[in-house]
This record gives C-alpha cells, structure tokens and sequence, in this order.
C-alpha cells in the first residue's frame, strides 16, 4: 500500500506541469479573435446622425443593434473593424425591448460572434465591452457583471445585466463579451447625470437578444404570447410571496380560461413566479396556440385551468382598448360614478353593510366570494388612500374573508393595533393598503 502511495504521488507531481502548460488565451488573443465581429452604426435622418455599435450575428450579413440607433432612420451604414463601410436594409426592430436588426446588402467574409447562455452569467464575472463611444470605433473597456435582472424602467421586457464596464454614448447596441469571447449581453443604456460614463451601464442578456434577433429574421417583427392580464406580487402574512391576478382583458384568453381578479396564481407552465415583469417576459415567449397549464388559488379552493395562448394584439389595438375605457371612466366621473354603470347590482347596493371603523359600505358577493365597496365617506382615511366604489377586496391582514361576519370579527382582532391592511382590487391593479382604524 505504501508503494502505491508513493507512485500516486509520483504521478500526480509529473502531471500537473504538463497540465499548467495549456495556457488559456490571454486576454488580448481573445479581443483579437472577436474584434472583426463587431461594428459601427451610422444612422442618418433627415436632421440628425446618430452613432452607435453592432454585433454581426451571421455570415450572410445579418446584424443586431438597439432599436434606438435606427430609429427614423433613412440611411443606416455598417463600418466594420478594418474601416469598410456597407449599405444595409432594416430587418425589423422591437421597441419593448430596444433591438433591431438590420442586414447588409453585400457583406465579405462576415464572421458572426457567438453567444453565451446569459441565464448563466454571474455577479462578479469579468466582462469586456467592445464599441463605438464618440465615433471611437472598436474601442474596448473592462468591467465585471454588477448585478442581474435590473428593471430600469426602459420597457415591460426590463431584464438587464448591469456592469461597470466603461459604456458611453456610442456604445449602443455593442456586445458585452465574457472573457471566453462569447456575448453575454447588448449594451443598451447607461446611468448618467451627463450622459458621461460613471461606472453604471445596462446589457440587454444575450438569451434576449438571440430570441428577439430569431423573431425578426422569421416574421420581421416580434410576435409574442398573451394572455391578457395583469399581475402584482402578493404577499401573505407568512411571508410568502405570490402573484396575483391583478386586472384582465375583457374576452382575452384567461377570462375565457375561467380566470378571475384576485386569483393567486400557484404554477403556470414553467414560467417563474417570483417577479411580475419575468413572469410577463416569460408569458411573451410563449407561441401562439400554446395550451398553458395553470394552477391558481381562490379563496381556499385550488383550481387547475387550461389557457390558450394569444398572439398579443397590436400596440395600435391595444392603445384604442386603453382610450375607450379612459373615456368610459371620465363618462362615469361626470355622472358621479353611477353605481349601475359600475357594473354594481341595485339590490345588493341597497343591501349593504356598514363597515364604520373602515368608514365605508360594501357587500359581500356570495357567487364570486369577495366584497364590494359601494360607498366610501369623504374625507376617511380610505378615501385619502385612493378607495374608491366599485372596487373589490378579499384578503384582510393576509387572510381571506369569507363573509361579513368573518370580516368584524377580523376587524376587532385588528382594534388593538389600530391599523388593517387590505388586499383593494381596482378595474386595473391590486393595491395594499393599510386603514388605521377608528373604534
């Protein structure tokens, strides 16, 4: 046994060296290897030249860039790393997201870039960005990944890498590579007071860009999955968070499924739960015709739907539904918010039950189990907090409510703290919001 040790040994001692030898590439080798797949944008309007970078996805000429670079544009130039520049067709773009891909007339030895699995991507890896700041084509700064899944605010489909890179104006629509040459994000935007650098910029993730990139090569436009609601996250007194149906298109593909507001939803396909703005990129993703299990809960019944997935209409179908209902809304705010234009029924109106600790008037709907509030005292606490009639509740400190005497009962739990959080569905978002109480 002793001999076999000492020849382990001997054999471990003898490979090693020979393994130190595979060197990696050096950082320089790899910007060589890539540089030639990545480009500057020029776009001309009629007022304007807009510069921005590029990443050539294909050898057949075909390149990425932000929405924004090509926006308007008349004219759009690729200039690629040795200085030629080529003419180019817009493809399509997709302003959700900030891509658009464009495809040069007669490209010449074209060598595309490769993209790593961005869902893979971790806090602290270093990264390099190669662009076009100030017209200073092909121009490489070095950084490291900051933070994963920012929502700035840019567009529903917010999912971006932030990195400390060096990212200037210029820089828009240049690849963020990992130290393997591979693309792990589009740079896309910065943060900035004078639209300088200062160590905060955004990468569209390269799975992003691959599928959006895929969507416009097909159909020359993005065509996404839609179910037609909204949600917000939940959370319950036990500190598990959940999201809940928030507000629905009238004869959208879940009201037809059996869908309601209020229902918190438990699994859907395969698409992650934990954030409102993933689970709506996720739903995007979806083909249309797709058959979507889900499971929600309502009140404490479990129920288990099939939703047909939609294509999700166009942004001009979807801005005339928006304006019908903002002229709906003034029309009932001129005749006072009629109750029987609320939708609310005359008897159970009549038939309402005063609540005066929360200085408003609702009535438990036996059929859909939840409350409606049909008057609101002015100048209450709940009126200050934006409750208004017509709007709905279930879920008091967490819980369900299942009837007018399980809503005093958890009133007078709630005396003692004097403050009662309501779970407050509108026409087109749920809100919590807590009530202090007057006994």
């Amino acid at each position: 046994m002793v001999k076999v040790w000492k020849y382990a040994a001997l054999f471990a001692v003898t490979v090693l060296p020979v393994q130190a030898q595979v060197a990696e590439k050096t950082l320089e080798d790899v910007i060589e290897d890539v540089n030639s797949s990545v480009v500057s944008i020029v776009a001309d309007t009629a007022d304007t030249q807009a510069l921005g970078a590029g990443i050539i996805v294909g050898a057949d000429g075909y390149v990425v860039t932000n929405a924004h670079v090509t926006e308007n544009a008349d004219k759009i130039t690729v200039i690629t790393a040795d200085d030629t520049e080529y003419e180019t067709e817009l493809v399509g773009s997709d302003i959700k997201t900030d891509i658009a891909l464009v495809k040069v007339l007669h490209p010449n030895g074209f060598e595309p870039a490769s993209f790593a699995d961005s869902d893979s991507v971790r806090v602290g890896n270093t990264v390099f960005a190669i662009g076009n700041p100030f017209g200073l084509g092909n121009s490489v700064s070095i950084g490291i990944i900051s933070a994963k899944e920012r929502d700035i605010e840019k567009g529903p489909y917010d999912d971006f890498l932030q990195t400390d890179a060096s990212i200037n104006q210029g820089n828009s629509g240049g690849p963020l590579f990992n130290m393997n040459g591979e693309i792990v994000g589009m740079n896309t935007a910065i943060f900035s007071t004078n639209g300088q650098d200062i160590g905060v910029g955004f990468a569209t993730p390269a799975n992003q860009v691959k599928w959006v990139v895929s969507q416009l090569k097909k159909n020359g436009k993005v065509v996404r999955g839609w179910l037609g609601i909204g949600v917000q996250k939940f959370q319950a007194h036990n500190a598990e968070k959940k999201l809940v149906v928030s507000a629905m298109a009238e004869n959208s593909p879940a009201s037809r499924a059996g869908l309601k507001v209020g229902d918190i939803l438990e699994a859907v396909g395969e698409i992650p739960l934990n954030n409102p703005r993933l689970f709506s990129l996720g739903v995007s993703k979806l083909k249309p015709e797709t058959v979507l299990p889900m499971t929600v809960l309502r009140d404490t019944e479990t129920l288990n739907l099939e939703v047909t997935v939609s294509e999700m209409p166009a942004e001009d179908a979807l801005n005339d539904d928006k304006s019908e209902k903002t002229e709906e809304k003034l029309s009932e705010e001129e005749q006072i918010r009629s109750l029987e234009r609320l939708g609310l029924d005359k008897y159970k109106v009549q038939n309402a039950v005063d609540f005066p600790q929360l200085h408003l008037k609702a009535y438990f709907d036996e059929n859909d189990r939840y409350f409606v509030i049909t008057q609101v005292d002015k100048d209450s606490d709940a009126a200050r907090k934006g409750i208004e009639v017509g709007n709905r509740f279930v879920v008091i400190n967490g819980k369900k409510v299942f009837g007018v005497e399980d809503l005093n009962v958890k009133i007078k739990e709630a005396l003692p703290t004097g403050k009662l959080e309501m779970q407050i569905a509108g026409a087109d978002n749920i809100d919590t919001i807590v009530l202090n109480l007057e006994p």
